[in-house]
């Protein structure tokens, strides 16, 4: 079995990284509006522009451009706006760990060929796991930045088949987002399977769904052969 995972909230806690980042951003530039507020603007402005990178509307640094803009003022120049970023940057890539389960999960794998499926900047999402000591422990890694296509479009799940010389009936994929990850790797033909970390609802969601990592193994014994 090929066992595929997303990066951001499934293997790397991102959501709390990113806090940091926007901490350190909010204590430079010293807004008047308080620090939730300011990150619930930053993590709106992430949903709006990060998408259109994904879409190839806006270049990486453009995306971060507007973030910036819209969280903190839109005159921002290109030069303030670069010189900017890298106080929210430091401070998030200092901040990159991996969930508590992670290891565990992979070490109990250890019979199946894992790999990486995951929407981003390839040097980012790369530096993200030789940081946290894992890229050894995949034998395939796909970005979306690298291979054209990004989650939900069924094209990078089935290069990622095709790359490990599998059939999707015989993959999973794991992630947090249920549209983009679950449903997306389940259209593309692949078990997806929805990590639901912080037990949210899941009214209308089909399964399969698991609470951790460390669920996945009774999971994929459960599959039939």
């Amino acid at each position: 079995m090929l066992v595929l995972f997303d990066i951001d909230d499934t293997l790397i806690d991102h959501s709390t990284a990113v806090r940091a980042g926007v901490a350190a951003l909010h204590a430079e530039v010293r807004p008047a509006t308080p620090l939730a507020a300011f990150h619930a603007a930053w993590v709106d402005a992430m949903k709006e522009h990060f998408p259109k990178f994904l879409r190839g509307d806006l270049t990486y640094d453009e995306q971060r451009r507007a973030r910036l803009r819209q969280t903190i003022d839109a005159r921002l120049t290109d030069a303030e706006a670069d010189a900017l970023f890298p106080v929210y940057f430091r401070a998030y890539e200092a901040g990159w760990s991996l969930f508590p389960d992670v290891l565990a999960c992979l070490e109990s794998l250890a019979g199946h060929s894992l790999g990486i499926i995951s929407n981003g900047n390839s040097s980012e999402q790369r530096a993200k796991l030789a940081r946290t000591g894992i890229t050894d422990r995949f034998d395939v890694i796909h970005i979306s930045d690298e291979c054209g296509h990004a989650k939900p479009a069924a094209e990078i799940f089935h290069r990622a088949c095709r790359s490990s010389d599998v059939s999707v009936r015989d993959a999973i994929y794991v992630g947090d987002l249920y549209e983009i990850d679950a449903v997306g790797a389940r259209q593309a033909g692949l078990h997806g399977v929805w990590l639901n970390r912080g037990a949210a609802a899941g009214h209308g969601r089909m399964p399969p769904m698991i609470g951790g990592l460390s669920e996945l193994l009774s999971f994929l014994e459960s599959l039939p052969p």
